[in-house]
């Protein structure tokens, strides 16, 4: 009704091309036509949906034997946003935006031409892009023509002309005649409505059909279209789609969670099933969110489909299917995890899009679905997995028999629980109630069996103990972590007091490497002062034994002056022929040293001094073995000893003519022992001119080889004195002095080692290195009458 004055709004011809793209798939706009005949207003018991050529035209028909539409309703059908439907006892409407049948139509073809018949009147309404487009008209316009019936008369109207006038010239029936033998075929129904859509869709691609008539006779296909992945170079992606998607038989089979409504496709009935009594294990499971006054069922069980990928959740809002095998849960999954399980929920408090393919993606919806997702878990875990695991559990998935075979009525369209022992294939193309063999509802007039919906709703028809066995195994988890956690950290404590410990032991190995050098240092002194205690203990030990070899020497050096006093004195008296006692003796003394001396010169040239000569000069001393001769001969006559010397090296580079007589006495005293002092005498009397020359030289050698015996003591005092003081003398050099002296002595002990070699030549002496021992041996084995004798 236009208010004077204002304008109404108008609707662009090409909204109808732009409304019908909401449907991105065109069975959604099939499904809409379809929705239009089964909600209550039309009450379609039937719906046959066929392919036809009508004036050469290929057109798409949906015929149902619904109420039928009066023009006015007619023409609010062919406009947009107009919705007087309104639920029916428990039969809700599925459409409530008005648009569902402009957007469905135009979705399937640019031209649809709908005929509707009822008791009293029969209409026919044009909603067509061909003919706007034609006319060039600025808003949509639906011409309509109405007929009364049983008389079949049009409305004689100046409006009724121009609509005729446009269907006749902008539709496939040319003339009005047409349009009424169109409207008689409605007669056997009654009252219905046929809505024929041609100038059908085509691909962009091929040019072809969109739906394919020619693949099924007995079908209506959705042919598959190869995605394209532009990111390469044209290259196919290969994804075959769900069968509900392609065939438009199995899609009506699922379309509607109860089917009310008897559908044929191509002159063949489509076998509808209730999704939720086709499965095998069947359990019902509850959604109880807080915002819901009633709780949601959910039924759960294993699809008896023989199509592997018909599992998922199916979502229904108003007996409407709106969502069709969602994957939830495990199902989300790249493994074998929930594969099979099909979810059956009628989710009403949803609300879905305007092509009926979706839901709002608001917060409900995400809620809704992430709990279906757990449901479904659980079912899985106690049916595959948990103690109520059947034998079908460890295969994977199999075509499974349904719990409970349901068949529905051609007639009276309700559905009958069949006994066991029935299969699917074993039903009659058309079944009747009457063929149940269950007596209790084989006929149309019995209402079919409660389902007890709302006792099912208060909780699960199943225990979830695997649930519960998981929150025991979770406590159990959990306590065992807290166990060792504990061990941990009591292992933790330990190693900390272990690394504690061995941290004190590193400072304390610090601390003790510190003072190392220090007791190293100390280590070090004290072996030394242990060596040097040693050393000095050897060298104590050293000069122990060298004070007591020189003492011995000392003696032995002092027992030796005294026995070459006690010989010089012999000597002087058989020399002298003195029978009485010395007048030294008067004096205490033994014997006493002669100024005068007798050399006796040995076969190998060597002088030893044994008497005194009387016949020698006064001046020459008898040399003491214990006197040096040097300091002797220097202290009395430096010049003499000077020309001694030279006398002697003179002499022995001479040849002596008296070696032989002199030998000759060395012989006589080796065989004698002891010197015959009568032939000394003869010979010492006896003048010899080459003698005094070497005789002299060999006094002196003899003098010269005498050792210093005070010099010798001072030496062995101070080698004393040096090791008391810790002094080491080994390694000293020696000077000129103390090397003349050590000579000296050597030459002494061979001298005398070979007198007495001479004196008793059988005897075994030893070496000149031996001669000190000898003679503290010969010292205390003196006779002490020999000494008395030699004092007389």
């Amino acid at each position: 009704m236009a208010v004077r004055g204002i304008r109404t709004a108008r609707v662009s011809p090409d909204y109808l091309h732009s409304n019908s793209t909401s449907h991105t798939w065109a069975f959604s706009a099939v499904a809409e036509l379809i929705d239009n005949a089964y909600d209550p207003d039309v009450n379609a018991s039937e719906l046959w949906i066929d392919k036809r050529d009508i004036n050469g035209k290929t057109c798409l028909t949906f015929t149902d034997n619904g109420n039928g539409l009066v023009p006015e309703k007619l023409h609010k059908m062919l406009s947009f946003g107009y919705c007087e439907k309104v639920a029916v006892g428990n039969h809700q409407p599925i459409g409530h935006y008005g648009n569902g049948f402009k957007s469905g139509s135009m979705r399937l073809g640019k031209d649809a031409i709908v005929f509707s018949r009822r008791m009293d009147v029969m209409s026919v309404g044009l909603l067509s892009q061909t003919y706007l487009k034609s006319i060039k008209a600025e808003t949509v316009l639906v011409p309509i023509v109405s007929w009364d019936l049983p008389n079949k008369t049009r409305r004689t109207t100046v409006e009724g002309k121009h609509n005729l006038s446009a269907i006749c010239n902008n539709s496939i029936f040319k003339d009005e005649k047409e349009l009424l033998s169109e409207l008689d075929s409605l007669e056997k129904l009654r009252t219905g409505t046929r809505i024929i859509i041609y100038n059908l869709t085509k691909n962009n691609n091929s040019g072809n059909l969109e739906l394919d008539f020619l693949s099924d006779p007995l079908d209506i296909r959705n042919p598959e279209s190869h995605l394209i992945d532009y990111s390469t170079i044209n290259r196919t992606v290969h994804e075959k789609s769900p069968e509900y998607k392609v065939s438009l038989r199995e899609y009506c089979s699922i379309l509607y969670l109860k089917p009310r409504m008897k559908i044929v496709v191509r002159g063949k009935k489509v076998k509808t099933k209730i999704i939720s009594k086709s499965l095998s294990e069947t359990e019902t499971d509850v959604y109880k969110p807080t915002w819901l006054d009633k709780p949601v069922g959910i039924k759960f069980g294993f699809t008896s489909s023989k199509n592997p990928e018909d599992y998922g959740l199916m979502l229904y809002h108003k007996n409407r299917l709106i969502r069709a095998y969602d994957k939830v849960g495990y199902q989300r999954q790249a493994n074998e995890l929930g594969v099979g399980i099909v979810g059956v929920a009628e989710a009403t408090f949803l609300t879905p899009t305007h092509n009926k393919q979706d839901f709002s993606r608001d917060e409900k919806y995400n809620a809704f679905m992430t709990n279906v997702g757990l449901k479904l878990n659980d079912y899985w875990n106690e049916k595959r997995v948990g103690p109520n695991t059947t034998a079908a559990g460890s295969s994977t998935h199999k075509v499974l028999a349904p719990d409970w075979l349901w068949a529905q009525c051609d007639n009276c369209l309700q559905w009958r629980r069949l006994p066991a022992g029935f299969k699917q294939d074993d039903l009659p193309e058309k079944w009747f109630c009457h063929m149940n063999p269950d007596a209790a509802f084989n006929r149309c007039e019995v209402a079919e069996e409660p389902e007890d919906e709302d006792e099912a709703l208060m909780a699960p028809t199943y225990k979830k103990t695997f649930k519960k066995q998981q929150i025991v195994q979770k406590q159990k988890i959990k306590l065992h972590e807290k166990q060792q956690i504990k061990e941990k950290e009591m292992l933790l404590s330990e190693k900390e007091k272990q690394l504690q410990k061995k941290e004190m032991e590193i400072d304390q190995k610090k601390k003790s490497e510190s003072y190392i050098p220090i007791v190293d240092k100390l280590r070090k002194l004290e072996e030394k002062a242990a060596k040097q205690e040693k050393m000095i203990e050897a060298l104590h030990k050293e000069r122990s034994r060298q004070q007591a070899a020189s003492r011995q020497m000392l003696d032995a050096a002092e027992k030796i002056n005294i026995i070459n006093q006690g010989h010089s004195e012999l000597l002087d008296k058989v020399a002298r022929g003195a029978s009485t006692s010395s007048p030294n003796k008067k004096n205490g003394l033994k014997r006493k040293h002669s100024s005068d001396s007798i050399c006796i010169k040995t076969e190998d040239g060597s002088v030893v001094e044994i008497i005194p000569n009387p016949n020698q000069e006064k001046e020459k001393r008898v040399v003491d073995l214990t006197i040096d001769s040097d300091e002797e001969q220097e202290s009395e006559d430096p010049s003499s000893s000077k020309k001694l010397k030279e006398d002697s090296s003179k002499s022995n580079s001479k040849p002596d003519p008296g070696r032989s007589n002199s030998n000759d006495a060395s012989t006589s005293k080796t065989e004698d022992k002891k010197p015959n002092l009568d032939k000394l005498k003869e010979h010492i009397n006896k003048p010899d001119p080459g003698r005094s020359n070497s005789s002299d030289a060999s006094i002196c050698k003899i003098e010269d080889k005498k050792p210093n015996l005070d010099k010798l003591k001072e030496h062995i005092n101070k080698t004393r004195t040096y090791k008391e003081q810790g002094v080491q003398t080994e390694g000293r050099s020696e000077s000129q002095e103390e090397m003349g002296v050590r000579e000296r002595l050597e030459s002494f002990q061979r001298n005398v080692h070979e007198l007495l070699r001479r004196i008793d030549p059988s005897k075994d002496w030893g070496g000149p290195e031996n001669i000190e021992s000898i003679i503290v041996q010969m010292m205390k084995h003196i006779d002490p009458e020999d000494e008395d004798a030699d004092a007389d």
